[in-house]
């Protein structure tokens, strides 16, 4: 049948010619992108595939930036190990040194010195190591504190075996526990006078300075302390750590005026089961003559005999430290056992060792994995050093072992960085050779092959040109129709 309205021939013509044109399309946009799936259209099934291998692969990659970092922080952190085991060598050396019988107490104090500064060190550099924000060497937190009484803070809390600076005054400076055995407390009045008041928790002054009587102290002039009242209302507080009832109580008082010594303490106290010991006050040496004001001691000024020492074998009861006087003072202290009550952690003020989360796994479909690196806690209270003394010998024999100890821990802490680095090196391997060979089974999903594209892109391009052909035929095939009209 003859028709000019629908000219079928090119419509058939145009649908081929179409087709052509776009698997020419298709194969300039393979060829172009070099890859087979470049929408769903392509290979919905594939597609998906493809895209999940992807986020695999770009997990890989960050995975393995992650551990590397994870590396990096070990290495920082052991390297401050490295350092600290140094110091741990050259301080048991110094206990070796210091625990030779041979030695004076002059030695020995410069012995301990030393150690005390080592062990300063030590702490600085547990706290000022750091990566990425992490401080591996820091205590571990939290770290609960003493328990207080009233204000006043455990020993523990302030003094060491190394000298420290304070300011004197009428607060007290901090509390020994019932337990407490062998301690010794020793301040250095730097030309200021500074004198040791201990007392008891309902309110008896046991060891220091009178307050009144026919020679009262200069410090507790200076605190306008003259009295039982004032005492009670500026020093026996429950803020300074006594009882609520507490009063002052000077009937177990020995003064120490006219003797001095800081070797061997002229004052001795036998309390409650406890014996307690002083050296006196260096300045209360010559005694006041009753009648003659212009000798009263002191004007709180000294020049010599500005040490100060009190021994005590066993606390029974708790006793509270005052250092009272005009001035700044250095103070110690070392003991043998030292109870400890502890409240509830606060909020640390310092750099703290927390556990870092390396993720070594993450892939589409798979449970996120991780490797822990554990707080390595290395500053001296973590290590068991806290308190640690070489002078006088027996504490230096004492401090072998626990150096010994301290060695060991850190060496510990270093044979757990190495496993770990090595077991962070094995997991980057893996995720290497997973790269390679994801990446290749992604290859040959989603990637193009030239040589079947090209030949399409050829194919089509022939059909392209003889369907273009075709189609101005067929667009002629109408006219034969004029013929039947002539």
């Amino acid at each position: 049948m003859a028709v000019i309205n629908t000219n079928l021939l090119s419509l058939s013509g145009q649908n081929q010619l179409q087709r052509s044109q776009s698997s020419m399309a298709t194969a300039i946009e393979r060829l172009s992108s070099g890859l087979r799936i470049n929408g769903a259209k392509d290979d919905a099934a594939g597609q998906a595939i493809v895209n999940r291998m992807d986020s695999t692969l770009q997990a890989g990659k960050t995975l393995t930036r992650g551990i590397n970092d994870g590396i990096s922080l070990m290495q920082t952190a052991e390297g401050g190990l490295d350092s600290i085991n140094d110091i741990l060598q050259r301080s048991r050396e110094l206990a070796i040194q210091s625990a030779n019988g041979t030695l004076s107490d002059a030695d020995r104090s410069s012995i301990n010195a030393e150690y005390q500064q080592l062990a300063e060190e030590i702490d600085r550099l547990a706290f000022s190591t750091e990566a990425f924000g992490k401080t591996p060497l820091a205590p571990a937190e939290p770290r609960p504190l003493p328990v207080k009484l009233g204000n006043a803070p455990h020993i523990t809390e302030l003094l060491e075996p190394s000298f420290k600076g304070f300011t004197s005054g009428t607060v007290s400076l901090s509390y020994i526990p019932v337990g407490a055995t062998n301690v010794v407390l020793e301040i250095d009045s730097q030309a200021y006078d500074d004198d040791f008041q201990i007392f008891t928790q309902d309110g008896k002054h046991l060891i220091g300075t009178p307050i009144d009587g026919d020679h009262p102290d200069y410090v507790w002039q200076f605190q306008n302390i003259t009295d039982t009242a004032s005492a009670n209302t500026a020093l026996i507080t429950t803020d300074n750590g006594f009882q609520p009832s507490a009063s002052y109580d000077a009937s177990l008082f020995q003064d120490a005026a006219g003797s001095y010594d800081l070797n061997s303490p002229p004052v001795e106290l036998d309390y409650n089961g406890m014996k307690i010991t002083f050296s006196g006050d260096g300045d209360r040496l010559a005694l006041a003559s009753a009648d003659d004001d212009s000798t009263e001691f002191n004007n709180g000024q000294l020049t010599d005999n500005m040490r100060e020492r009190v021994t005590i074998d066993k606390v029974t009861e708790n006793l509270i430290v005052f250092v009272v006087g005009k001035g700044s003072f250095n103070a110690s202290a070392t003991w043998d056992d030292m109870p400890i009550e502890y409240d509830d952690p606060e909020p640390a003020l310092t750099p703290v060792s927390t556990s870092t989360n390396i993720l070594v796994s993450a892939g589409v479909g798979q449970k996120a994995e991780s490797i822990t690196i554990a707080p390595t806690p290395s500053d001296t209270y973590s290590l068991g050093l806290k308190g640690v003394a070489l002078d006088p010998r027996e504490k230096a024999l004492e401090a072998m072992q626990k150096l010994q100890q301290a060695m060991g821990q850190v060496d510990g802490y270093r044979s757990e960085y190495g496993a770990l680095n090595n077991r962070f090196e094995s997991a980057i391997g893996t995720l290497s050779h997973e790269q390679v060979s994801l990446g290749a089974a992604k290859s040959r999903i989603e990637d193009t092959d030239y040589a079947i594209e090209a030949s399409n892109m050829v194919k089509a391009q022939i059909l392209q040109q003889a369907g273009t052909s075709m189609l101005a035929q067929a667009n002629q095939h109408p006219q034969n129709v004029l013929s039947l009209l002539g």
